[in-house]
């Protein structure tokens, strides 16, 4: 029989929007058309799907989502678990949405679901519409969920139950308290939306940066069987592969390294690898290095993670289009994702850390993939707020609550990973030699766009106040040595100086009431002495140094034997503010000379204020992106000129529009212009 064209067409849709689970092999990943929540509680086996499941563990289908109105059938065959307890259930949960329309969003931070399930015993349910018959588990048990525009039926053999639902949404499997056994997912209709291109991995996303004539780039992967990957750059119609590296066990990482790099050149490039029969890629530009003595440059730290993936905010700064980014830390909190923390053993804690990383790599890979950049790890990144790191040791048993104690809570590889997906990309260390239990080091230094750069670690070697003696380190020797050569040797117009934090305290309020407050050792005024040695190591007044970290933004001119005779101090705000920190005075003037809670002197040229009542907003109830900007939220831009010996700081907040500017999208005194 001949189909109409309007019947060829509608047939067509269906066909596309139909989806059949494809499961094979055994791994902890799923596959690119999926999400699992957490990472570690989902893994294949043979083809089988098993969730160890604890409470609201989900598998998201990218590819598809549902609308609205039209009809649509879900099935999945399902094998409970041994010895199950009254509580554990499985089956779907559909209509999953966020406060932001974006299916990204909804994964992580979802706040309207529908439960469709199977209990143990055999009961259905959609919500709390329950099933009157039970199902007889004699092995696996087909589920049927079918949806006519907003009623649904749950089946499994003769046993079924309705209810009035909303199902526009994200689509997922459920699991919750025991082993549950997954097989054959089919999802069909015209209710279903299908979106191909929504596929994560295996490629994840790239990381580069070229200097001195050696490229380095960090491909991060989903965790999988393949085991080598390749670089490989366009030329002319053709590619050619530069480099082989394999995929690091532990971050699933693979760290490229091209030496004669001709940075004056624009390349085109791809990381690609084998799997399940496929070559998967993922690639873009490495950018000619800026020429003409003019640099700018995005700065960004401290995402909190409830406005995943800061659609707008991304796109703002593509719009700005720095030519370097800097990430100074905090890229991942937490809580990044729900699900707590998974601190032991290394091996799951990095799939707990992956998943929360993932989020980052997700929000800023279309900008990455494209421009080179220096990202570095802060405190929480590491699993362990307020980190002073005391050289590499351990912190004692027993001494690991409130991280108030020197030393590392997690294990080393763990440490040493978590620095490999983030700054395995940066130029050679300048002393590589680890520091105790063998965590690595990343402090180096390299010249771009005619700048000399330093890279710090102001967490790695820092005594923690519970156990800093009389003389308490900062940087400590080695780093303070590299600084002073670094500083001694440099000849470019401008110096800049790359760490987690400010190394002066430009707050004055903190805590969910913002309360005053008097000391905080997380930032870098204290030590003092350590902090003196540092900035008198820089040696220069036209040094601009660049942080992240307080969820404050600020300029700030550092003393050191007086007013204003230290380096250029310039501290953006969180691109997404949590706990919440103040600069307000008890002058009316918040520029000014002042000397700070911990003794330091400082001269305030700028400040990035949250709005005050913020901090009392519910997270619950406030729209995430109006919460991030009325906290204070945003980033910096530094544009540097060389042949006028300017630099020009620039502060935005987080809701504007970067293509039709007004002057009230930066903080306050900002843009703020200065001449050496």
């Amino acid at each position: 029989m001949r189909l109409t064209r309007r019947a060829f067409v509608a047939a067509s849709t269906l066909a596309a929007a139909a989806f059949q689970s494809r499961w094979r092999g055994s791994r902890v990943w799923i596959g690119p058309e999926y999400w699992a929540n957490p990472l570690q509680d989902w893994r294949m086996e043979n083809g089988v799907v098993v969730a160890q499941a604890a409470a609201g563990r989900t598998l998201h289908l990218l590819t598809h989502q549902m609308t609205e109105s039209g009809n649509a059938e879900l099935s999945v065959s399902i094998v409970p678990p041994r010895d199950a307890g009254a509580t554990a259930r499985a089956g779907f949960r559909i209509g999953i949405r966020g406060k932001l329309d974006d299916y990204r969003h909804a994964l992580v931070l979802p706040t309207h679901w529908v439960d469709a399930a199977i209990s143990a015993d055999g009961t259905l349910a959609i919500d709390d519409a329950k099933s009157e018959a039970r199902v007889a588990f004699n092995g696996a048990v087909t589920l049927r969920l079918r949806v006519d525009g907003c009623e649904a039926t749950l089946s499994a053999g003769k046993v079924r139950v309705t209810k009035k639902i909303r199902p526009a949404g994200n689509i997922a499997l459920l699991a919750e308290h025991g082993e549950w056994r997954f097989r054959d997912w089919t999802a069909t209709g015209t209710q279903l939306a299908a979106h191909p291109e929504q596929t994560f991995g295996p490629v994840l996303w790239t990381q580069y940066l070229a200097a001195g004539g050696v490229l380095k780039v960090t491909a991060l992967f989903a965790p999988m069987e393949t085991r080598t990957a390749n670089f490989e750059v366009r030329s002319g119609a053709k590619w050619r592969t530069l480099a082989e590296a394999p995929i690091d066990p532990m971050s699933r990482t693979a760290a490229f390294r091209i030496p004669n790099w001709d940075s004056t050149v624009r390349q085109e490039y791809r990381v690609s690898c084998r799997w399940q029969n496929r070559t998967h890629q993922w690639g873009g530009h490495i950018r000619a290095e800026p020429a003409g003595g003019k640099l700018n440059l995005g700065v960004f730290s401290c995402d909190n993670g409830y406005v995943f993936p800061m659609t707008r905010l991304v796109q703002n700064a593509k719009h700005h289009d720095p030519d370097l980014l800097y990430f100074a830390g905090d890229q991942i909190y937490e809580g990044f994702g729900g699900f707590g923390i998974t601190r032991e053993p290394a091996s799951v804690a990095m799939l707990d850390y992956l998943r929360k990383f993932w989020q980052f790599g997700w929000t800023w890979r279309e900008l990455l993939k494209d421009r080179p950049s220096v990202v570095i790890p802060d405190d929480h990144d590491m699993f362990q707020g307020n980190i002073w790191g005391h050289g590499g040791r351990a912190i004692p048993k027993g001494r690991e609550k409130g991280f108030v104690y020197g030393g590392f809570v997690q294990h080393p590889d763990w440490v040493n990973a978590v620095q490999r997906t983030q700054s395995g990309h940066l130029p050679d260390a300048v002393d590589a030699a680890p520091i105790e239990q063998g965590i690595e080091v990343y402090f180096t230094r390299f010249r771009y766009g005619g700048i000399d750069f330093a890279v710090l670690e102001d967490r790695k070697f820092k005594h923690g106040p519970e156990n800093a003696g009389p003389d308490p380190e900062m940087l400590g020797a080695r780093q303070e040595r590299f600084v002073r050569e670094w500083s001694a040797a440099s000849r470019s117009v401008f110096k800049v100086v790359l760490s987690q934090t400010i190394f002066c305290k430009v707050t004055t309020h903190a805590g969910q009431a913002l309360n005053r407050g008097l000391e905080d050792k997380d930032c870098g005024g204290w030590p003092q002495a350590g902090r003196l040695r540092a900035l008198r190591a820089i040696n220069d007044r036209n040094a601009v140094m660049l942080h992240g970290d307080q969820h404050v933004g600020a300029l700030v001119r550092q003393g050191i034997d007086d007013w204003d005779d230290g380096p250029l101090a310039f501290m953006v705000p969180g691109t997404a503010n949590g706990f919440p920190r103040a600069w307000w005075p008890e002058q009316e003037k918040a520029d000014g000379r002042y000397i700070d809670d911990l003794g330091n002197k400082m001269t305030v040229l700028g400040i990035a204020n949250p709005e005050k009542g913020s901090n009392e907003l519910p997270r619950a109830r406030t729209q995430p992106e109006l919460l991030a900007h009325k906290k204070g939220s945003g980033y910096g831009i530094v544009r540097f000129d060389a042949a006028a010996r300017s630099l020009t700081f620039e502060m935005w907040r987080y809701q504007f529009d970067a293509a039709h500017p007004k002057p009230e999208d930066q903080f306050p005194g900002f843009p703020k212009k200065i001449r050496l």
